[in-house]
């Protein structure tokens, strides 16, 4: 029997910076971007859910004891209507042809911005791009979008 399933199953290790993946599997399922941060190492950079702040948080630790469904072919879709001047949360920021999104340490006072496509840490000159408040990521099956997350996550209660 063949299965259509297009994640990979695997550890944190497995997954290359720049690569979407599903974490927490126990607790229903959180999403995350893999980057790289100081000195090659690294991070997840966990996104927003529905019970969260807006902001994708970078986690160092806690990673190695965990499944992981990494999502090789994710495709990311920004809402083309959300474009704003004002960078703030896990917006799309574009700068050219690049594509970056913040993350913030665990205090919430300091983030580092990474590509995207790359999953690296850049420095972006802001006045040359514009954001997207409204985004999904997501897999291509029989040439539809299927939406895996999208930011804002719908909140729920108050």
């Amino acid at each position: 029997m063949k299965v259509d399933f297009t994640g990979v199953v695997t550890s944190f290790d497995g997954i290359p910076p720049g690569d979407f993946f599903m974490s927490d599997l126990r607790s229903g399922g959180a999403f995350g971007l893999c980057v790289a941060i100081a000195d090659n190492k690294k991070a997840a950079l966990s996104l927003p859910s529905a019970n969260s702040k807006d902001r994708a948080w970078i986690q160092v630790g806690g990673l190695t004891h965990q499944t992981f469904i990494h999502f090789p072919d994710a495709v990311l879709r920004l809402k083309l209507s959300s474009f704003t001047a004002v960078v703030t949360g896990a917006g799309l920021i574009c700068v050219g042809t690049q594509r970056f999104i913040r993350g913030y340490e665990q205090q919430g006072f300091q983030y580092s911005t990474f590509n995207v496509e790359s999953g690296a840490m850049d420095q972006i000159a802001e006045h040359e791009g514009v954001q997207f408040s409204q985004w999904s990521a997501g897999i291509i099956i029989d040439g539809k979008f299927e939406e895996l997350y999208s930011f804002p996550s719908i909140r729920s209660g108050p």
